[in-house]
């Protein structure tokens, strides 16, 4: 039986007790979220502007945002430790699940936190009654019971699915307008399913060595892109893709293989679609182009991972005898037709809620699809110049024509 110990030379709690900069933020940062309750006209402005707040729209909002953490958490990037850590833990005697639990319950309880503080701060901002807070409180409480159920265990086929049902619950919420007593009921409904899909597979936290440095090295790998600002590192890898051969291989051929073998983001880009089209509603004063460029911009970024590994192989693509220009176009072409997809989604959900978006917003659309192609085609990072002007630059590539495309709409629209 392990016994509870803790790795020399880490701090506790993040370290927010030491009296050193971690205090510093963590009193700054307290501050800055408790004098907000103190200027509620203030952010009511920013919120709503001068319409009364749209509470079903609100509460539908915050189904989607928990549907989105939801799946983050699905993928329990929480089940890691690094491999002369783990070493340590085993001639330690220590139960190595106290730490992966640990962990799970520090991610846990910062995804409810800040649920919780968001749903306190734009209900008393719209000046909701209690009706109105304890909707908002049992959604927050139902949601992260199901959050908590499902990530403490391994995978089953039902998580896959569970984000977007839960996404669709939000929407049903906003569009039909339901009275905050009838969200309890939905929430009532949630943590009925949470005890429900609670049950089966096996406790995460007893994952096997191999696993727990297969999340170590994903969690290096990300560590690495932030420190040398080069986030194209993190692209995700496209699964295995069926029959699908490449012996005689073409651009459009490898183009196809790569969006099909990343099919397992087109549920996030379903749940950015439904959150853009409710916050619409919900947070009426955040301007349409933001909204839907930079929702379109990271639905489409991960279907942009096959053209970035070929950018950043050049064996790969004397091996493919095609030109840069072809490779371009072949991917732009597919990541257009996702594009449409999306912009269709995203218009029949708009039309369910009543969300209106002027038409030259949707300009923002094939804009994303120029960042995408803008972004993963940079070039390797150069960490030669001194002034960091061009590694500044190759950072933002394709970034920046999205901004400022943004703005552009903005004023327009």
């Amino acid at each position: 039986m392990g016994v509870r110990t803790r790795v020399p030379g880490r701090r506790r709690f993040g370290g927010i007790f030491s009296g050193d900069y971690g205090t510093f933020y963590a009193l700054f940062g307290f501050g800055f979220l408790f004098t907000a309750f103190f200027n509620l006209d203030r952010w009511h402005r920013i919120l709503f502007g001068q319409s009364t707040a749209d509470f079903p729209a609100v509460l539908g909002l915050f189904a989607i945002c928990l549907a989105f953490a939801w799946r983050v958490l699905l993928r329990r990037g929480f089940v890691w430790a690094e491999p002369a850590e783990l070493t340590w833990l085993d001639f330690a005697r220590a139960d190595r699940r106290r730490v992966v639990g640990a962990r799970l319950l520090v991610v846990w309880s910062a995804v409810v936190l800040a649920a919780g503080y968001a749903v306190a701060l734009v209900v008393a901002a719209g000046g909701g009654g209690r009706d109105v807070w304890t909707a908002g409180v049992a959604l927050v409480a139902a949601c992260a019971v199901l959050i908590f159920a499902t990530a403490r265990r391994t995978a089953l086929r039902a998580d896959v699915a569970g984000p977007l049902v839960l996404a669709v619950t939000g929407l049903v919420i906003a569009a039909a307008a339901l009275g905050p007593l009838t969200v309890q009921y939905v929430a009532g409904g949630v943590l009925i399913v949470a005890c429900g899909l609670a049950l089966g597979g096996e406790p995460v936290t007893g994952a096997g060595r191999l696993t727990l440095v297969e999340g170590w090295n994903v969690r290096v790998l990300r560590a690495v892109a932030v420190t040398f600002m080069d986030p194209m590192l993190v692209l995700p890898e496209s699964a295995p893709v069926g029959r699908l051969s490449l012996r005689r291989p073409t651009a459009l051929r490898l183009a196809w293989a790569g969006f099909a073998g990343r099919t397992r983001y087109l549920g996030a880009a379903v749940l950015l679609a439904l959150g853009v089209a409710v916050a619409r509603v919900a947070v009426p004063t955040l301007p349409a182009a933001i909204l839907v460029g930079l929702g379109a911009f990271i639905a489409l970024v991960p279907f942009g991972g096959g053209l970035g590994v070929l950018w950043r192989n050049p064996g790969r693509r004397r091996w493919l005898a095609t030109s840069d220009w072809e490779l371009r176009v072949t991917h732009g072409l597919l990541l257009a037709i996702l594009a449409l997809g999306w912009s269709a989604l995203l218009v029949a959900v708009s039309l369910l809620v009543g969300a209106t978006v002027p038409v030259i917003v949707w300009l923002a659309v094939p804009l994303a699809v120029l960042a995408v192609l803008r972004a993963v085609t940079r070039k390797e990072m150069d960490y030669t110049d001194g002034r960091g002007f061009s590694m500044a630059r190759q950072f933002v590539r394709g970034v920046d024509v999205l901004v400022i495309g943004i703005l552009v709409l903005s004023v327009k629209g």
